[in-house]
């Protein structure tokens, strides 16, 4: 919930890598699966880094560099960074590109919609308006992010420890910090969007997770590590597992990424795989993969995490539609 006009949420799981030199943006094009030209429109836009058998290593939001551009900042996952950035160096070969981590922070904003007009007058400039949109300022980057709640604007901002300092000071108490980054997990959750982990790597296709539902894979690029493999499930029609939302009532549940979902109904054997976890104090959230058939029918309900006869998963809605493919 907003304690104040403007909530920071520290602790998030998340860090700050660039890719800068002449090349940076055709290196990371032949990489990613995102059209990381679209960058230099100003927007940020979500990406994937999968094997040469289609399945993520990573995803990440990219974003265009303050004043720099000829770099792109990225934000992935913390313990998947060290891993991510060395299998990328391997293939810099002669490009003119620097991969590195930096020691800016990532947090996490929340600002009621309805308060938006006067935290943009306290801050000295708007913030962004449209998801994926960007404001560079003095302050640091600003990235519109998803939100599954009108009510509520949200952003990641990359500042450093100055940045912060300076802004937290100056607008004193409408801008408060909470330590723990449960909410704000849970709004990523809720918003449908997931993020890869070590205990996910390499085990899903960029369509599992809805990346081409939320603009994070273009199909006409080029191509990528993985590329024939992803756009072969897109053109033929063979996505058949979707990532969708659940929650359990109640306390805490030791639900981790990577564990199974049962479909009693469907047989004994794991139907699917839980993707991300969060908890809000009253329900456990997940994010999970499944097929389509199990989840859109009566049997829906008999859906269970962890072992067969688990926690039953109560399906909700995510903010965006969810489609097989034709």
């Amino acid at each position: 919930m907003v304690k104040a006009m403007i909530s920071q949420y520290v602790g998030l799981d998340l860090v700050v890598f660039t890719a800068h030199g002449a090349d940076a943006f055709g290196f990371l094009q032949s990489q990613l699966t995102q059209d990381v030209d679209r960058l230099k429109s100003g927007k940020a836009a979500l990406a994937g880094y999968c094997t040469a058998q289609g399945r993520l290593l990573a995803n990440m939001v990219l974003a265009p560099t303050t004043g720099e551009p000829d770099s792109v900042t990225g934000i992935v996952q913390r313990e998947i960074l060290p891993n991510f950035l060395k299998r990328l160096r391997m293939f810099v070969l002669r490009s003119k590109v620097t991969l590195e981590s930096t020691t800016r922070q990532v947090s996490g904003i929340v600002v009621e919609t309805a308060k938006l007009a006067r935290a943009s007058q306290a801050l000295g400039y708007t913030l962004p308006q449209a998801v994926w949109d960007t404001v560079n300022s003095d302050d640091g980057i600003w990235i519109a992010a998803p939100s599954a709640d009108i009510t509520l604007a949200r952003f990641w901002w990359v500042a450093d420890e100055s940045q912060v300092a300076a802004l937290s000071t100056r607008l004193g108490a409408d801008f408060v910090t909470f330590e723990s980054d449960d909410v704000w997990a849970v709004q990523d959750l809720q918003a449908g969007l997931p993020w890869i982990n070590d205990m996910t790597v390499d085990l899903f296709i960029p369509q599992t997770i809805n990346l081409d539902l939320t603009e994070g894979v273009s199909f006409t690029k080029g191509c990528y590590p993985g590329q024939e493999v992803v756009a072969r499930a897109h053109y033929r029609g063979t996505v058949k597992r979707r990532m969708q939302l659940a929650h359990l009532d109640g306390a805490l549940l030791p639900i981790k990424p990577g564990e199974d979902v049962f479909c009693p109904a469907d047989g004994p054997n794991p139907c699917g795989r839980v993707v991300n976890v969060g908890f809000d104090g009253e329900k456990t959230w997940l994010l999970f993969e499944a097929p389509m058939k199990l989840t859109q029918t009566d049997e829906s309900g008999a859906l269970r995490v962890i072992t067969a006869d688990g926690p039953k998963l109560a399906i909700a809605d995510l903010p965006y539609p969810i489609t097989t493919e034709r």
